[in-house]
C-alpha cells in the first residue's frame, strides 16, 4: 500500500486493524467499485475472517474519514472505492458481463452545479453519473 495512504490510516483517530488495512488494500488493487459481499469473499480468500457487521463498521468509518466512497448503480447495492480526490469520475458498466470501467468527463459537472444554485437555489453536495450499456467485447 502506498505510503501516504498509510499515513492516512494512522491518523484516524480509531486504532487501525488488520481488517481496515485489508479492505484498503484491496481497494487500491481492484480497479472498481466492490460491494459488501464482494470485500467478504475477497477477505476470506486471503484467509481474513471478517462478518458482514465488521465489514460495514469498517467502511462507514472509512467513509466518514473520506478514504473511500459509496457508489450507487441501478442494481440497489452499494459499492465502495477508494475515494481519488485527484481525479473526479463516473463509470461505464456493461448490462452483460458487468464490466465496470472509469471515466473522467472532459466537460466540468462543477459548472452544471454552480447553474443549479444560480437558477434553482438548489445547492448540490454530491452527484452520481452512471452510463449503462455493452461494452467493447459484449458488442461483438
Amino acid at each position: 500500500m502506498e505510503k501516504n495512504k498509510q499515513n492516512k490510516i494512522s491518523s484516524i483517530k480509531e486504532r487501525n486493524t488488520p481488517i481496515r488495512t485489508a479492505l484498503l488494500e484491496i481497494l487500491s488493487k481492484i480497479k472498481k467499485p466492490l460491494t459488501t459481499q464482494e470485500l467478504l469473499l475477497i477477505l476470506a480468500k486471503k484467509e481474513i475472517k471478517a462478518n458482514k457487521t465488521t465489514i460495514y463498521r469498517q467502511l462507514e468509518s472509512l467513509k466518514e474519514n473520506n478514504m473511500v466512497n459509496e457508489v450507487h448503480f441501478n442494481d440497489r447495492n452499494t459499492r465502495y472505492e477508494l475515494n481519488s480526490k485527484d481525479t473526479h469520475h463516473h463509470h461505464l458498466i456493461c448490462k452483460k458481463c458487468k464490466k465496470i470501467e472509469d471515466i473522467t468527463l472532459l466537460e466540468d459537472l462543477q459548472y452544471q452545479e454552480k447553474m443549479i444554485l444560480k437558477k434553482s437555489k438548489f445547492k448540490v453536495t454530491q452527484h452520481f453519473l452512471e452510463f449503462f450499456g455493452l461494452c467493447k467485447n459484449c458488442q461483438k
